[in-house]
């Protein structure tokens, strides 16, 4: 390859939402002379079958105020670098069982004020007048928070790719980093299949295969990247008339719901339901010597299990009854 570059001042390795946005930062700081590195096409890890919710809620301050800063980043950056996208801002109304609750959700809402999200403390009865099929009868309350939506994972990390090869940092793609050297000056080899690249820093944006990537880096003093892979189930359900109705009636989507207790959300996806649990019966994946890490998993995913969620689906109805009308249309069971 006449055009493969031999230098960089940074290689990313990993071609997801994480690679694309940190090639596209350090090419908007200057650093154009950076490389990315993708083993398949881009999106194909846990990338392209994300959800893509897109919150700014957090009990931290500076998590708050870097989801803040990723919100306004989504939604000029489709005009920015000529790469329309998908993202809806909804809001989202996050459900309180309990006094406790209510107390997190206040400390939250001041934070956010503080940063310029115009979050609010609402009542069951203002929850259920901006959200008609929501049951309310057993909650303390809701926080609102008008930033919260979702975007298209694949097409955001696409415009930030775009972004970064228009000021031109490049991307390889269906080139696997196999291994590193670091030099005596400390810094680095990076060895492809398609040949070596030297650089001063690399960034280790593999997503599932990130703690393989890390072991390229224990001869030099590096150590085991601290993680495991788990799956992650949503479901899609058929469309639903009454969403279609409201929809055409208010001209706009409904909100995203977050229960923290329960623990799922529940966002309206074209004219249906997209519910997202995070499972207290959870699974971890190739952690033993019979099941272990495939050299390539791209674009794929495991058989779902909804045994598991079975208990949060059923909540979830109950919360929404509306939802209960419509079958499954399809499940997502990736890493």
């Amino acid at each position: 390859m006449s055009d493969f570059p031999t230098k960089a001042r940074v290689v990313i390795i990993g071609g997801g939402v994480i690679g694309a946005s940190s090639l596209y930062h350090l090419a908007k700081k200057g650093w154009t002379d950076c490389v990315l590195l993708e083993k398949n096409e881009l999106t194909a890890g846990s990338t392209w079958h994300a959800a893509g919710n897109v919150p700014t809620f957090s009990t931290s301050w500076s998590i708050m105020n870097m989801q803040r800063y990723s919100t306004e980043l989504y939604a000029r950056l489709g005009e920015e670098v000529d790469y329309p996208m998908n993202y809806h801002q909804t809001g989202s109304i996050r459900l309180a069982h309990t006094k406790e609750r209510m107390q997190e959700f206040e400390r939250a809402c001041s934070m956010g004020r503080y940063q310029g999200i115009e979050m609010e403390i609402w009542t069951p009865e203002q929850a259920k007048e901006h959200y008609p099929f929501l049951e309310t009868h057993d909650l303390e309350g809701v926080l609102w928070d008008p930033s919260d939506g979702d975007i298209d994972p694949a097409q955001v990390t696409q415009a930030l790719a775009k972004g970064a090869r228009d000021m031109g940092a490049k991307i390889i793609r269906f080139c696997p980093a196999t291994g590193v050297t670091q030099k005596e000056d400390k810094t680095w080899i990076v060895h492809t299949e398609k040949g070596d690249i030297a650089c001063d820093y690399v960034v280790n944006a593999a997503g599932y295969y990130a703690q393989r990537v890390g072991e390229y880096f224990k001869p030099y003093g590096g150590r085991t990247v601290p993680m495991m892979v788990m799956s992650h189930q949503y479901l899609l359900t058929e469309q639903i008339d009454e969403i279609e109705a409201h929809v055409k009636e208010s001209g706009k989507k409904l909100p995203l719901i977050r229960d923290v207790d329960v623990s799922y959300y529940l966002r309206q996806e074209k004219n249906g339901y997209n519910l997202g649990p995070y499972e207290p019966n959870c699974r971890g994946h190739w952690m033993s010597e019979d099941d272990q890490m495939p050299d390539d998993f791209s674009f794929q995913l495991w058989q779902d299990d909804l045994d598991r969620i079975e208990d949060i689906v059923t909540d979830a109805m109950e919360r929404v009854p509306l939802m209960a009308t419509s079958g499954v249309s399809s499940v997502f069971n990736g890493p």
